[in-house]
């Protein structure tokens, strides 16, 4: 299984992961015209090769593109759950039928060689939903938009061999940063964004044996910095004695593809 970022933060988010078999994309937060360049330049793919498009959540970081990938592209299924389907029919123009899938949080799906299961995040969204990917036997975890890490969260996430994480902001400086106080109080609320210091705080309850790469992912632009976020995760785990010396830890660029890592 390979996975990369091809784009993280609030400008944009889009995932991609590939096996033998399957090639799909989670989030479509940029112009169809930037999701195919990214495609292209991440690992040499074109969207027609895609098998389908999962949606996290309705939010416009994430599902900008999805009208036109998938007009454009019409060998492309669109999953997303049905409060995602009710928040975006509005926004993304029409979809033919026979490519909208509905899914489920707590559900189980197989596409191709891939296992898919859903599971909730606390997000300000209609039904938002994080990923666990299995393929064979190695496990990469997707959660992103989540203001607290739930119990369930933690249950399906442990020990998987990938974890992409959200490490949203930095507590002060959101606090001193310049968003209008609502904004503050939305990000940092229970239905917001992970700060880094949650991050940290949620990998000492996934990291696990079999764990070996860990993506930090929708970095704010305005209340977080790259070696802020990796420093204050890293310090975290090592309080709660937690060797790094097994595990890879990084950081998504926001505006270009991620290493490409295979799983």
């Amino acid at each position: 299984m390979k996975f990369c970022t091809l784009m993280s933060g609030s400008s944009g988010n889009a995932f991609y992961v590939e096996t033998a078999q399957t090639k799909i994309m989670i989030d479509a937060g940029k112009s169809g015209k930037a999701l195919a360049q990214a495609l292209e330049i991440a690992c040499g793919r074109s969207p027609e090769e895609l098998d389908a498009l999962f949606l996290s959540h309705g939010h416009q970081d994430h599902i900008l593109g999805a009208g036109v990938m998938a007009r454009r592209y019409e060998q492309l299924s669109v999953y997303a759950t049905e409060g995602t389907w009710g928040e975006i029919e509005g926004q993304i123009g029409s979809i033919k039928e026979e490519q909208k899938h509905y899914i489920s949080d707590n559900q189980t799906l197989e596409l191709g060689d891939l296992k898919i299961e859903f599971f909730p995040v606390s997000h300000d969204a209609c039904e938002p939903i994080g990923f666990l990917f299995t393929h064979r036997e190695k496990k990469l975890g997707i959660a992103t938009d989540s203001g607290v890490f739930t119990p369930r969260m933690a249950e399906v996430l442990h020990n998987v061999d990938c974890l992409v994480l959200e490490a949203n902001h930095d507590p002060e400086l959101l606090k001193k940063g310049p968003y209008p106080w609502p904004l503050k109080k939305r990000v940092s609320s229970a239905q917001g964004h992970l700060s880094n210091q949650q991050a940290g705080l949620a990998l000492v309850q996934t990291l696990g044996s079999q764990t070996r790469q860990v993506v930090l992912t929708h970095l704010s632009a305005e209340n977080n910095k790259p070696a802020l976020a990796l420093a204050t995760v890293e310090k975290t785990l090592e309080k709660n004695h937690f060797s790094l010396k097994e595990v890879e830890i990084t950081v998504a660029p926001r505006h270009r593809p991620s290493v490409y890592l295979s799983i």
